[in-house]
């Protein structure tokens, strides 16, 4: 073998080298064909092998060794261990499960924005005879409303002026309501209610049973009065603004009776009384328009006793809805201060005999045993509204069913409530004596509170709620003491499931 350039030709295997005991593992090489080529040759040689080492690190195995740990681990740790520890122990501290997906609600906090009182008013105080607060609405951009101020119960008529007062948010007084303007009436203003799109129109009810409706831009030019003899001259207990759809049904229905044209800037508004009719209002603010389209008398075609009307309201409609879910938009249902609960549509009767006013009532519901504070459709679910009665009883209705889907019992007395515009089944209600707690939020379809913290203030009983939703809720509440008390709540906090949307 003197042709060879001393390579020598044995193949060599060795064993992999690490400082963590593995499994072992065996390695082979593999030598290919060589030959000389001039004065030298050379051997390729491939090995496969799981040696994850390299001669260095063989070189410097006692040096590592000496040196473990390495010297900036113990610094490390000193620097974080004690930060892991008080981690570990607060988060024992907090309860199990404290996720979105846990049973237990988070405790909203209700902020205050502002307070009013209008206890500088003569007359305002405490007692049935003394002055309070009557009726409260806001504006459709939410930077204004109104609060009328009156008495609550009458021996005879009415002789006391009533009042309304308006506030006007000001950036000049810090982002704040300030009185811009009093309205004044010869008799106690009952009922108040901004249009929901034109900021400028206001109308209002009183004892006496006129409607009127005024342009805060212009009152000088334009102050509109119902005719005398409305309601029989006795007290407004409701008034609404009919919206586009409603609108549009009421001045077909008047056009066909009267072969008027209709302006463009027609509306429609509609007033209870406590005589038992409704009336319906064409008005016109520009045109200085105040006709009656329709006058409803409840149970007129069955010659019963006359119905004392105490709330009413109209079916929510929504075109864009699916197919399956439109109801019909002709409907609307009235309470009454003995309990009773109608529904009524409001055309396709004839009226009654001898009379201009038609009745209306095509059902009687299974109602409450006690007065009727309100009642409301909901915003989101078709044809369900919900009542409440001065028993504290909270009902939900569908309009196909007379019996109530279900019935919450609330366990203080209530006086007035509202539902909350984006929330579909939360309701906010005011308790009828005095509390440090002055609201109460409810989920209806589950029938257990909310948990909101910071709806409390003294003074008396809660009058009358009013809710604003545009950019931020605010809750605007009225004790029978004469202060206003506005709070700003974070509804989207409140935890809805989707079981809740099927009530």
């Amino acid at each position: 073998m003197s042709n060879l350039s001393g390579y020598d030709g044995e193949a060599v295997g060795f064993d992999s080298v690490k400082l963590n005991k593995t499994e072992e593992k065996h390695s082979s090489t593999q030598t290919t064909e060589y030959s000389e080529s001039g004065v030298s040759s050379q051997t390729n040689v491939s090995k496969e092998t799981g040696s994850l080492v390299t001669a260095e690190d063989l070189n410097a195995q006692e040096e590592v060794l000496k040196e473990y740990p390495p010297p900036l681990l113990t610094e490390f740790l000193k620097k974080v261990v004690p930060k892991m520890l008080e981690q570990l122990d607060n988060s024992d501290k907090e309860p199990l499960y404290n996720s979105s997906d846990s049973d237990e609600e988070e405790v909203i906090n209700a902020k205050l924005f502002q307070e009013i009182t209008l206890t500088d008013l003569p007359g305002m105080g405490g007692g049935d005879q003394s002055r309070c607060i009557l009726d409260m609405s806001w504006s459709s951009a939410g930077n204004s409303f109104a609060v009328s101020v009156g008495r609550l119960q009458h021996v005879n008529w009415c002789v006391e002026d009533g009042l309304i007062r308006i506030f006007t948010i000001k950036r000049t007084a810090g982002d704040t309501f300030v009185r811009t303007l009093d309205l004044t009436e010869k008799s106690c203003v009952t009922k108040l209610l901004y249009h929901p799109t034109v900021s400028a129109l206001l109308a209002y009810g009183t004892t006496s049973g006129e409607v009127v409706l005024c342009n805060l831009r212009n009152l000088d030019a334009i102050l509109l009065t119902s005719p005398a003899g409305v309601h029989e001259s006795k007290r407004v207990t409701g008034l609404y603004w009919a919206d586009p759809a409603l609108a549009n049904i009421f001045l077909t229905m008047h056009i066909m009776n009267t072969g008027k044209r209709r302006g463009a800037s027609d509306q429609i508004l509609i007033s209870a009384g406590c005589d038992g009719t409704i009336n319906v209002w064409r008005v016109n603010a520009n045109q200085k328009i105040f006709e009656n389209v329709v006058c409803y008398c409840l149970n007129g075609s069955r010659n019963m006793d006359s119905v004392n009307i105490s709330c009413f309201d109209f079916i929510k409609t929504y075109p864009l809805r699916p197919s399956e879910e439109k109801v019909a938009d002709d409907i609307f249902v009235v309470g009454c201060t003995s309990g009773g609960l109608y529904l009524c549509k409001i055309k396709t009767y004839q009226p009654i005999v001898d009379s201009k006013c038609v009745d209306p009532v095509y059902e009687v519901f299974q109602g409450h045993i006690g007065y009727m504070l309100d009642v409301a459709f909901s915003y989101e679910k078709p044809g369900v509204f919900v009542s409440a009665s001065i028993d504290s009883e909270v009902r939900i209705y569908d309009i196909n069913q007379p019996s109530p889907l279900k019935v919450i019992h609330i366990d203080k007395a209530i006086s007035c409530m509202s539902w909350l515009p984006n929330n579909p089944c939360v309701l906010v209600m005011g308790l009828a004596k005095p509390d440090p707690q002055l609201l109460q939020v409810y989920n209806v379809n589950s029938g257990r509170r909310v948990p909101v913290e910071g709806l409390t203030g003294s003074g008396g009983c809660v009058v009358c709620i009013k809710v604003n939703q545009t950019s931020v809720c605010r809750i605007a509440a009225a004790d029978s003491s004469g202060n206003v008390r506005i709070w700003e709540l974070p509804t989207r906090r409140i935890k809805i499931t989707p079981g809740d949307l099927e009530f």
